[in-house]
């Protein structure tokens, strides 16, 4: 650092105020920006808490952005001797210092910034370097990209990929063509030197890193079969669909096969419309299978798909299937190819205890008899699965009705806490003025949860409501405000946003 004394001498003095920062109760980056001058303090402590606090606050950032960062940081009043001063603390704090004033409005302080972090690269600070090839300054941007170009040499294919989203973001820059740095910077993390190593350590890297090793590595055509193995049994279905979609399935009826069976639905879904007419003997023992699938896409191209090899009958095979192996999907299935003679049946699952073979059940209904349908939900709101409510919640609503609103009510008084917030699920669709009312209920409620769901609704009427055009009924006005006037306000713990809504609905309601 003597370097940097000999450069730029003495550094600034200034007055200070004697109202010094709380530095340890900052917790947003936009927060660095008012307290950076304090770096300066002739005080040694204020100094270095100010310096530790911006240290703390860039270091807790798990993602950057070069627009949000420069409207952040650019604003702060640097000149490149000002930077003589980092020299006075820790290692990791100078660096975080010079990421800092790497985003500065002033050129001369942005360089003499990057060229310090070109020399002293850590995993936090080579986001930076990467930010600043989109300089506008073309002497800048040179300086980073030779540094850019000397750092990939120097530095372990783990350090890069970790970086992937900015690498990435290279090819967005507008200001400047940046593809061949990022052509670059990519060669060199899946050279033939570094894919072994990256391979043998791929438990190492998180989900999003991942996915951009085995894109690149498809991309270069370096889709061998121990790539392809590891790619098809790792856990996240957005990497198992990169071989999915790279791969000639048509060639590989084997891989296929083992798609039709993988646990995601999009994977399943994909694979299933992959079979060529001309193997469908060879996938009918799969697809007889796949009849039964939770999903209703693969459940209808499956039904099609056998449809091409015979005649069968589906009704019959759903009903058999619901008596020896009852799943979701083979009850909704007899559902979409059954008739109202198949209601009996449907309505037994209605007192199992399976929430998932209820829901199922009373969805199934739905298909054949919606009247029906609609009538059991409203007494299966009380149901002790969410499952089953969520269910009942999209059975009710499909078709409104403002007699509803009375049984909803009912419910809602005489339920439990989830069947309370359900309820309130509901009436939300309803629309209407006296809808408040209910949402009041809410907040007066001593559960927490059902305060919040209430809390949510009535901003979302309140936002809605100076829209409504009808006019307010005599019985809405009664409903409402006779609820209002039951409330406590004083004993309410409401937010500052609900308190205002509240102490309007007098006026809303015309009674102020």
């Amino acid at each position: 650092m003597g370097i940097l004394k000999d450069i730029f001498g003495k550094p600034r003095t200034q007055k200070f105020s004697n109202d010094r920062p709380y530095f340890e109760s900052l917790l947003q980056l936009g927060q660095i920006s008012s307290i950076f001058e304090w770096i300066f303090n002739p005080d040694p402590k204020t100094s270095q808490d100010c310096a530790v606090a911006i240290h703390r606050l860039l270091t807790s950032q798990t993602a950057f952005k070069n627009k949000s960062l420069y409207h952040s940081l650019r604003h702060i009043y640097l000149k490149k001797k000002d930077l003589l001063k980092f020299c006075d603390f820790e290692t990791d704090v100078q660096n975080s210092l010079f990421c800092v004033a790497s985003m500065n409005g002033d050129g001369y302080v942005r360089e003499e910034a990057l060229t310090f972090l070109i020399n002293s690269p850590t995993q936090k600070t080579f986001p930076f370097i990467l930010f600043r090839l989109a300089d506008w300054v073309p002497t800048i941007r040179q300086t980073a990209e030779n540094g850019v170009r000397q750092l990939i040499q120097q530095q372990e294919p783990r350090f890069l990929i970790r970086h992937h989203k900015i690498i990435d973001w290279l090819l967005k820059v507008e200001r400047a063509d940046l593809q061949e740095i990022h052509k670059e910077v990519t060669e060199f993390i899946f050279s033939d030197r570094n894919i072994e190593q990256i391979i043998q350590s791929l438990k190492d890297y998180e989900e999003g890193d991942r996915y951009f090793i085995f894109r690149n590595l498809i991309a270069r055509n370096k889709l061998d079969n121990q790539i392809f193995e590891k790619i098809l049994t790792d856990n996240n279905y957005l990497i198992r669909l990169l071989a999915v979609r790279n791969t000639d399935l048509i060639e590989r009826p084997e891989i296929l096969k083992r798609l039709l069976n993988d646990r995601s639905q999009k994977i399943r879904h994909y694979a299933i419309n992959k079979i060529p007419e001309s193997q469908l003997d060879e996938f009918q023992t799969d697809l007889n299978n796949l009849l039964f699938d939770n999903s209703t896409a693969i459940r209808t191209t499956c039904r099609s798909l056998l449809s091409k090899l015979s005649k069968p009958n589906f009704a019959e095979r759903y009903r058999e299937e619901i008596t020896s192996n009852p799943k979701p999907g083979s009850i909704i299935g007899l559902s979409e190819v059954g008739d109202k003679s198949d209601l009996g049946r449907l309505s037994k699952f209605l007192n199992s205890d399976s929430p998932k073979q209820r829901a199922a059940g009373l969805f199934a209904i739905s298909n054949l008899d919606y009247t029906k349908a609609r009538v059991q939900a409203f007494e299966l709101l009380n149901d002790s699965s969410n499952t089953v409510k969520k269910t009942c919640l999209n059975i009710i609503s499909k078709e409104k009705s403002f007699d509803d609103l009375s049984k909803l009510r009912s419910i809602y008084d005489k339920g439990t806490i989830e069947t309370k917030r359900f309820a309130l699920k509901i009436i939300s669709k309803y629309g209407g003025w006296n809808i408040v009312g209910d949402f009041l209920k809410g907040i007066n409620e001593a559960d927490k949860k059902i305060n919040q769901t209430a809390f949510a609704f009535l901003n979302g009427w309140y936002n809605y409501s100076i829209r409504l055009g009808t006019k307010q009924k005599e019985s809405d006005k009664e409903y409402v405000m006779g609820i209002y006037k039951e409330l406590n306000f004083e004993r309410l713990e409401v937010p500052r946003d609900i308190k205002m809504i509240t102490d309007e609905i007098p006026f809303i309601f015309g009674q102020k």
